[in-house]
């Protein structure tokens, strides 16, 4: 047999040839135009908004200051209570202390010192907020709305529980996922990852960032009322998003990590191998989170090496054709948690090296 038509069914074997058994995920994304969007008329649970909190690091709230959480590590939360709200007429609880107290109760990093709290009157909430409402989240300036009474909202939610979801959102605001968009549209890497966000955004099923009609199917959202639900697990509150984003012991595993352990950037590792002349040689990795992966190939100066990425199944997801035997590519996982990098050789024998970079 000629080593071209030889080469040909060794790397179409490659192809096609099982991987390992895939790690434990979610099961099918729902079929776009089927997902279960909650009810309607579910109370809008906040507003995270981009531009500025006024008032409170404008100066006009003379009550601002820092308050200890309390873990043990010094941090501290700048709180402050809205002129209207330190009347008790108008607000039955709002101390300060007992906010940053609740606050260091909640799985956070440094992110919790950049944070800022101003308490408010009911109709502070809703003018600064937007009607329905139960606090809100200032991006720009890491500052949070909430309400200066002990209050619980038509769907059961306590007030504690409408400080953590804010939170959570503070938290993802200081999380990074790239090539997506932020993480505090999409949800945090390891969370966003074993939920498949990018998968479901690919397929028309999730709007992240979409504060108005597709509130319901924002995995921002979605991760914030999660991480509340990671401190309230018997909370009497009904998942109001997608099902398929209710969290699950995973998702909190995931979820606590990304707080405690945030991701920061790809890892690199190298493997080697060797390719027979006119023949292919495969080498399987893992790549257990969603973002940027880049695979770059050499071999000896005088040799000729095609690169090709498959997926488990085979699949062609991308390949390199350059003259000579140094080759490079990128690829976007969304999914992918098994890859075959694949050495093609054009000429002879010839020893190889791959430096993967993986999310």
């Amino acid at each position: 047999m000629r080593p071209a038509a030889a080469a040909a069914l060794l790397i179409a074997a490659l192809a096609v040839a099982p991987g390992p058994a895939a790690a434990s995920t979610r099961g099918p994304l729902p079929a776009t135009g089927v997902l279960d969007v909650p009810n309607p008329t579910a109370p809008v649970r906040d507003h995270v908004l981009a531009g500025g909190a006024i008032g409170l690091r404008g100066g006009a709230t003379a009550s601002a200051r820092r308050y200890p959480v309390n873990d043990g590590m010094g941090r501290t939360v700048e709180i402050a209570v809205s002129p209207a709200c330190g009347n008790p007429l108008f607000c039955d609880a709002a101390d300060p202390q007992r906010i940053a107290d609740f606050l260091g109760t909640l799985v956070h990093g440094d992110e919790i010192s950049r944070l800022a709290v101003e308490l408010v009157t009911e109709l502070e909430l809703r003018n600064r907020c937007g009607l329905g409402a139960g606090a809100c989240y200032f991006s720009g300036p890491d500052t949070m709305l909430i309400n200066g009474s002990d209050t619980t909202g038509p769907d059961g939610a306590s007030r504690e529980f409408v400080i953590a979801h804010e939170y959570g959102h503070h938290l993802a605001n200081h999380r990074r996922n790239p090539p997506f968009g932020a993480a505090i549209d999409w949800g945090t890497k390891r969370w966003a990852t074993y939920e498949r966000v990018c998968q479901g955004v690919r397929r028309g099923v999730y709007f992240p960032g979409d504060q108005r009609s597709r509130y319901r199917q924002n995995p921002g959202e979605a991760f914030a009322e999660a991480f509340a639900f990671n401190r309230f697990r018997r909370a009497p509150v009904a998942w109001a998003w997608s099902a398929d984003l209710e969290p699950d012991r995973r998702a909190f595993v995931a979820l606590r990590r990304d707080a405690l352990a945030p991701w920061k950037h790809r890892t690199r590792f190298r493997l080697a191998g060797r390719v027979g002349a006119g023949s292919a040689s495969a080498k399987g990795f893992d790549s257990p989170l969603d973002g940027v992966l880049s695979v770059r190939l050499t071999g000896a100066a005088r040799g000729r090496l095609d690169l090709i990425l498959r997926d488990r199944q085979g699949r062609l997801l991308a390949e390199s054709h350059r003259r000579g035997s140094t080759e490079q590519l990128g690829f976007t996982i969304c999914g992918q948690t098994r890859l075959r990098a694949v050495v093609v050789s054009r000429g002879g024998r010839a020893d190889y090296a791959l430096v993967i970079r993986r999310p």
